[in-house]
């Protein structure tokens, strides 16, 4: 039998998907971030009891998992709409008891060591200078190709430095424990001469180094791993590119940070350390307050304030961090796989995917998070983009309670988020659509069940279509694929337009069906059913056609006020169906 020569690529392309049943849904919101959370009763409920748990934390009624007398920190969470783009929607502060050194006001405006959150605002100065960040750093360092050098840096490229992928050492100097040699023999450790150790960056022995001996330092060092192989988390890195960016533009770190960040957003607390001392949360403890990080500020020697962490924050979940929104969902994508199936890395985000954050809803979630810390300071910055919304905790003090922070805000918080999303989707999306006038009538009507938006019927002149629907899908693609049941998902594609409708301004947004596949016939051969896990359902889109319009795509009608004012099905010529 003869097939035509189309039939036969798209079976060849087909062929891959296998014919399990696939649980699995597209990457982003399961329906669209919600708006003015902050005025929701459900959210104001959660963060008012989330402050009487931390009141009572901090008063020692329950456990808080740290010694709180010693510990001082700053909440915030960060929505995309906001207001104020410097004030959170919540916030909650506390100023350690034995603190008696710097701010005695703890605000969103005092100052923290961030540490390696410093390296998101470095990435990000990475993009901005325009620089090919896929050309090696040879090209702008060649002092790093040197023939006697052990790590091969013309095989490292900008972006792989600030990914953690370019197998680079972790630190240079930092890494040594001088004053711990004692210490190193008494366990076994052979006596070396001072000779043995780095000729700069050892704490106790030698100086900060300055930029000629750290690259020379750079070409002595052994590789962690070999570039591209798997993420290597890497300080040295971020001051690599650092150079080469300062070579490539003439400007200084500082001076990128100010033109790039600083002054676009108007951040007043955010600069290389040392930081101001009548700002500052200083822990009574020795800590790294006051130290100038030199060539290390780019990997974590940054200060910073909820309140301009916020700032950043919200314009990168607004899609207004003076990048396209093409570049920022790029920056927000993995760049290689972390430790386990629940972690991956990014540039330079420690992106983690729980899946019981929500078990009313359970679906996975992406977290971009990155966390830092400095003596005695931690802190931790969560994006979560498919909510709309950010975390940041800063500490000073006992170093042990950001964990415990963090985990209470995000446990808290999400499923608070994720209710009113769904409550907002339920009263917006959830109902009955139906046309005025015109030759033919079609009636479309959604629900929200436990898990997304469902396609509940699509009626034409009266005739429930709903199921010649499914029926095309399986005719047309039964040779490819395993079965379709009879429920439709929908999930929007972050697609807008600006239009009118009525004569009123309004956006046209992009959503598309996602079909549920049924199981496959069952076979006695093994393995069945090893494949579950996989899912192949993101390559079902746009398959069916019907003169030109996609059969999995509906338009929603939004006006200025975030209400759904209409709804389209272009592949049933509907026009604009007005909700009931």
């Amino acid at each position: 039998m003869l097939f035509p020569r189309q039939f036969l690529m798209r079976l060849s392309f087909l062929l891959a998907l296998g014919s399990a049943e696939l649980t699995c849904r597209p990457e982003g919101p399961v329906v669209p971030a919600p708006m003015g959370i902050w005025t929701a009763a459900d959210f104001q409920s959660t963060v008012g009891s989330l402050t009487l748990t931390l009141d009572a934390a901090m008063s020692g009624n329950i456990n808080a998992g740290f010694p709180v007398e010693n510990v001082s920190f700053s909440i915030g969470v960060v929505s995309f709409d906001q207001p104020d783009p410097g004030t959170p929607i919540w916030e909650y502060h506390r100023l350690a008891t034995t603190n008696t050194r710097g701010t005695q006001r703890l605000n969103k405006d005092s100052q923290y060591l961030i540490g390696s959150i410093t390296k998101v605002f470095s990435d990000y100065l990475l993009f901005k200078s325009k620089v090919d960040v896929d050309a090696p750093v040879t090209q702008f360092i060649p002092e790093l190709a040197v023939e006697r050098s052990r790590i091969q840096w013309e095989n490292v490229s900008l972006r792989m430095l600030g990914s953690h992928l370019a197998g680079a050492p972790t630190n240079f100097g930092f890494s040594e424990h001088y004053y711990l040699r004692e210490v190193f023999q008494a366990y076994g450790f052979p006596p070396i001469d001072d000779s043995a150790y780095p000729p700069c960056g050892v704490i106790g022995l030698n100086g900060v180094c300055n930029e000629k001996d750290f690259l020379a330092g750079m070409t002595t060092s052994y590789q962690y791993t070999a570039p591209m192989e798997r993420p290597a988390y890497s300080n040295v890195a971020f001051t690599i590119f650092t150079i080469a960016l300062e070579r490539i533009t003439g400007k200084t770190y500082a001076q990128l940070l100010d033109e790039f960040v600083v002054h676009p957003f108007g951040l007043m607390n955010t600069f290389p350390s040392p930081g101001n001392d009548s700002l500052a949360v200083i822990p009574p403890q020795e800590s790294n307050w006051g130290t100038d990080y030199g060539l290390s500020t780019p990997g974590g020697g940054l200060v910073s304030s909820i309140s301009d962490l916020s700032k950043f924050t919200k314009a990168l979940l607004s899609r207004s961090l003076n990048m396209t929104a093409t570049e920022t969902r790029g920056w927000l994508k993995p760049a290689a796989f972390g430790g386990n199936v629940h972690s991956a890395v990014g540039l330079p985000w420690e992106i983690w995917r729980p899946t019981t954050l929500v078990p009313d809803h359970p679906h996975h979630i992406t977290l971009y998070t990155k966390g830092g810390g400095a003596l005695m300071y931690r802190s931790q910055l969560a994006v979560i983009d498919e909510y709309g919304i950010g975390i940041i905790v800063l500490t000073a003090g006992q170093m042990e309670a950001v964990t415990p922070l963090i985990n209470a805000v995000i446990s808290t918080i999400v499923p608070a988020v994720d209710k009113v999303s769904r409550a907002q989707a339920a009263r917006k999306y959830a109902r009955r659509f139906k046309s005025s006038g015109g030759n033919s009538t079609v009636e479309v009507t959604f629900n929200l069940d436990n898990d997304s938006l469902v396609l509940v019927s699509v009626q034409r002149n009266g005739e429930e279509v709903l199921s010649s629907i499914t029926g095309l899908w399986n005719m047309i693609m039964a040779p490819f694929a395993a079965p379709i049941g009879p429920t439709v998902r929908l999930f929007p594609q972050e697609i807008y337009e600006n239009k009118t409708l009525q004569g009123n301004p309004v956006t046209r947004q992009a959503w598309r069906f996602w079909p549920e596949l049924l199981s496959s016939a069952p076979s006695e051969l093994p393995g069945q059913g090893v494949d579950a896990s996989n899912c192949f359902s993101w390559t079902l889109g746009d398959w069916v056609h019907y003169g030109s319009e996609p059969v999995d795509r509906v338009m929603f009608y939004e006006d200025g006020h975030g209400e759904v004012v209409g709804l389209e099905v272009p592949f049933l010529r509907s026009g604009v169906l007005m909700p009931l």
